[in-house]
């Protein structure tokens, strides 16, 4: 990966993750916040019952949370791309061994971006879920 791309991870607030439509097969684009480390980007859902908002947190439909659309492409189809300071990164969504232990990284590397009082101890508690992206 090229030196100015590993800088603008390091230094966006937010990427375009595109991903793969799971039923229509055509590119689903999503603006994220996102951390970067050791080559992926981590990713997280919104709270699983949280109520309908934008495009990049939980839709509740027929009575039931569920994960966004982007999480459920990817769990269809792991590879991606990554859009972020003008770089076209392609990327592979990773299968997380222990979903615990990557939430607390993930939380561990937001804090470490975002500040500890925007991302508060609540994000381990509100049934959101990791999503590690590889890059490369």
């Amino acid at each position: 990966m090229h030196l100015e791309a590993e800088q603008a991870l390091r230094d966006a607030d937010e990427l375009l993750l595109v991903t793969r439509g799971r039923r229509s097969g055509r590119e689903h684009a999503v603006t994220l916040r996102f951390a970067y480390a050791d080559g992926s980007v981590w990713l997280r859902t919104e709270p699983r019952d949280a109520p309908r908002t934008p495009a990049a947190t939980v839709v509740v439909r027929r009575g039931a949370a569920r994960p966004p659309d982007w999480y459920r492409n990817l769990a269809a189809e792991p590879r991606c791309r990554v859009h972020v300071g003008g770089f076209d990164l392609p990327g592979n969504a990773r299968p997380l061994g222990d979903p615990q232990a990557a939430l607390h990284r993930a939380v561990e590397l937001w804090r470490a971006k975002y500040g500890a009082e925007w991302v508060a101890d609540w994000y381990l508690d509100a049934g959101r879920i990791p999503v590690r992206v590889e890059l490369g």
